[in-house]
């Protein structure tokens, strides 16, 4: 009984210290508008609060359109019998589409997020390639910096954030938050490339070596091979889909101006007018579309030396095989000769025998004439081996 309740309180404290591990601040650099960056610790509430001070003037708006509805009803419940299907509709999706409590999980290092780019109302989150990272149209919070891919990402984020010079066209006229993203999606596809380097002259290699020299080595490291490359596939697949649901979603390319929302809060972007974005995530998606393809190419050369390789192993089976019946054959026709000089030792009365000097005309005969029958039943069953197919050269 003690020891059952000493068990029950074991597991009472464990759950108790991954609550606060999950309550615990998230550890992040943060980005201002000139690239430097500060080490920070957050709540998901002070998080939330961060990323909601963008859109004090959206919930105005909001307020001032329902204001009438607040006067007829108490401010302790919503008045949302009050709206018609549309207002309801409308707001509804408004805060559906606004940063969340749930939404931090992605980017919180302590739960395993899937790869994804989600676009909000005032804030734009990035989970790829252990990169986490929530964008503000002032902000940029990088989340696991202990993690050695993101100490590598800070130098390149912080270049791509810094004030950029009026040579620098193609990073002037680009917003704050843009240039986040370009800065995260390039770390992206540079930890792509560097990993598919280091795999293709090494797999290539191989390749070549192996038909030539065919050992369970070598074939150990292709298995070892294939395998790295059947993950850093999938990396790239998770991240070539991201990018395209991005360039499917007009809507949700078209939120991602966080600057010219908070700059412009009435003011509302057509669906259709997001050409900036749309470049920046197709000029990035054929890269990774690039390497993809390369990998795919890379896997279908590894499948085809399979296959060559097993051939090559069929081949050596079936000279294996060529070599035993060879000497089954012969082992036949031995003791068919065999079975003659059976006979004659027999403990019988030949009269051959009992002539004088004459047994060596007959000892010679019957050799000539076993080595004759020998070679004769070996031709024979030779003949007879490569009539049915059992025998090929």
């Amino acid at each position: 009984m003690n020891f059952s309740m000493e068990k029950i309180s074991q597991s009472q404290g464990s759950l108790e210290n991954n609550s606060v591990l999950r309550r615990k601040e998230l550890v992040c650099l943060e980005f201002d508008i000139g690239g430097h960056c500060v080490f920070r610790k957050l709540t998901r509430s002070e998080l939330l609060i961060e990323a909601r001070e963008s859109l004090q003037e959206e919930f105005a708006k909001l307020q001032l359109i329902y204001s009438e509805l607040f006067l007829e009803k108490s401010y302790d419940e919503f008045p949302i019998n009050s709206l018609n299907d549309r207002d309801k509709r409308g707001l509804l999706q408004f805060f559906r589409g606004s940063l969340q409590g749930r939404d931090i999980r992605q980017v919180d290092p302590a739960f395993s997020g899937k790869p994804a780019l989600w676009v909000r109302h005032n804030a734009i989150l990035v989970s790829l390639e252990q990169l986490r990272a929530l964008i503000l149209f002032n902000k940029l919070f990088l989340f696991d910096p202990d993690n050695p891919k993101v100490q590598r990402a800070v130098k390149i984020i912080s270049e791509r954030l810094e004030k950029t010079n009026e040579k620098d066209l193609d990073l002037s006229g680009m917003p704050y938050e843009f240039r986040a993203l370009e800065g995260i999606l390039v770390n992206v596809c540079m930890s792509l490339e560097k990993d598919f380097s280091s795999l293709e002259p090494t797999i290539l290699e191989n390749l070549d070596d192996l038909p030539t020299r065919l050992t369970s080595r070598q074939l150990e490291e292709l298995r070892s091979f294939k395998q790295r490359l059947s993950q850093f596939s999938a990396r790239s697949t998770e991240v070539q889909r991201v990018l395209q649901e991005i360039l499917e979603g007009d809507e949700n390319m078209s939120n991602m101006y966080l600057t010219e929302k908070n700059k412009y809060p009435r003011h509302k972007r057509s669906p259709v007018e997001h050409d900036e974005i749309e470049n920046l995530s197709e000029s990035y998606l054929q890269i990774v579309d690039h390497l993809t393809n390369r990998a795919e190419l890379l896997d279908n050369a590894i499948d085809d030396t399979e296959d060559l390789v097993t051939i090559r192993l069929d081949t050596i089976r079936n000279k294996i095989l060529f070599v035993e019946l060879t000497i089954n054959i012969v082992a036949l026709s031995f003791s068919a000769g065999g079975l003659v000089a059976g006979i004659f030792g027999m403990n019988m009365g030949i009269p051959i025998f009992k002539e004088e000097n004459s047994s060596h005309i007959y000892f010679v005969f019957c050799v000539f004439l076993i080595l004759f029958s020998i070679i004769l039943l070996y031709s024979w069953l030779f003949k007879w081996c490569k009539e049915k197919g059992l025998y090929s050269t």
